[in-house]
């Protein structure tokens, strides 16, 4: 049976350009007969900050599309995570009996939820999570957590960090530049919690910038929040020391961190979210051979072992005093860069990540 994975996303997107068109290479590469179905580049729905725009009325008419696609051949339907999209394919699945599997990288239900009856929540989201666990023949959880939260409601749930194309994110000789540092934050911008870790990564900049006038820091993404964050630094008093990058295509970032020095991967908030999380642009400085500093939050401190294959922070005084040694010595850039890919290459790369689930597929 043919493996299809579906998501309203387009494959601009990390998510789906790493577990959707990367999972779905590797499962053909074994034997499997794979493929993704975007509501976005499949039917034409908006996608990233532009989904907002979308009406209830918009999705009930993309679902109803992907309903008849869908339909039209048999197959094991790849859910990836709990959203609009998700209607056509439970529909499927409860009407016409497709399996399905549940791919769950992200936190979308409410931070704080209340159980009622010891079932229903107060977040809708979380019991629509719930019950598409129940009904799937597999779940995969991103992060440790996530695997937690899917165990509550299906026993068969397997570890698949998003991990990285390592053939792909591979050290290359950088463009010719100036002897500046270069920290990067490399990501989108689309939850209030993105805006708050930028400010609090300028606070950190602004601290360092004080001693050390050869770095710079550089913000690169985009989303909802975009024009706040960018507001934000047009008004810092590092501003001059400070590059904003607008969103590039994928295809274009591992050339981009070929020229960095330093990644940076702040999460200041202790939440759900930050602890389901699949680091993606973690693991894409690591295999570019990296230094990295990154919140003791959730997966990150799973993937970094701590002084060796990279920095973790708990608070600004780490972060900026981690960063400092970063910044005072190369030859510790470069051991931790060569330590981190060499983790990638035995715990992250895409064929290594997706063994666990070709594993699972074959016992369905």
């Amino acid at each position: 049976m043919d493996i299809v994975f579906v998501t309203r996303e387009n494959a601009q997107m990390p998510a789906v350009r790493v577990r959707g068109h990367g999972f779905a290479r590797v499962l053909r590469e074994n034997g499997f007969a794979a493929e993704v179905f975007s509501y976005a580049d499949d039917l034409g729905a908006r996608s990233g900050k532009e989904e907002r725009l979308m009406t209830v009325m918009d999705k009930l008419v993309f679902n109803a599309r992907a309903y008849k696609r869908l339909g039209e051949h048999p197959a094991i339907l790849v859910l990836q995570r709990c959203n609009y999209h998700s209607l056509a394919p439970v529909l499927l699945n409860v009407l016409n009996r497709y399996p399905i599997v549940f791919d769950l990288d992200d936190w979308e239900a409410r931070e704080h939820i209340r159980y009622y009856y010891g079932r229903l929540s107060n977040s809708g989201a979380a019991n629509a999570q719930r019950f598409i666990a129940r009904r799937s023949c597999l779940c995969i959880g991103a992060s440790k957590f996530l695997c937690e939260v899917l165990s509550e409601s299906n026993k068969n749930v397997v570890y698949a960090p998003t991990g990285v194309d390592a053939g792909v994110f591979t050290p290359q000789s950088p463009a010719k530049r100036d002897g500046d540092i270069v920290l990067s934050w490399i990501g989108t911008m689309h939850r209030p919690d993105n805006v708050e870790n930028i400010r609090f990564l300028i606070e950190c900049f602004r601290e360092l910038r004080g001693e050390h006038k050869n770095i710079r820091l550089e913000i690169a993404g985009d989303g909802v929040y975009g024009f706040e964050v960018r507001e934000m630094i047009r008004h810092a008093d590092v501003a001059a020391a400070i590059r904003v990058i607008p969103w590039m295509d994928p295809l274009r970032v591992p050339a981009y961190l070929s020229g960095i020095d330093i990644g940076i991967m702040p999460l200041i908030q202790n939440t759900c979210f930050n602890r389901a999380k699949s680091p993606t642009r973690l693991f894409e400085y690591m295999a570019m051979e990296k230094a990295v500093v990154a919140s003791a939050i959730g997966e990150s401190a799973a993937v970094i072992n701590d002084g060796e294959s990279g920095f973790l922070a708990k608070d600004k005084k780490a972060f900026v005093g981690k960063l400092a040694e970063l910044i005072n010595d190369k030859t510790l850039r470069d051991t931790m860069g060569k330590n981190a890919r060499a983790v990638i290459l035995s715990r992250y790369a895409l064929e290594l990540v997706v063994k666990n689930i070709i594993d699972a597929l074959h016992k369905l």
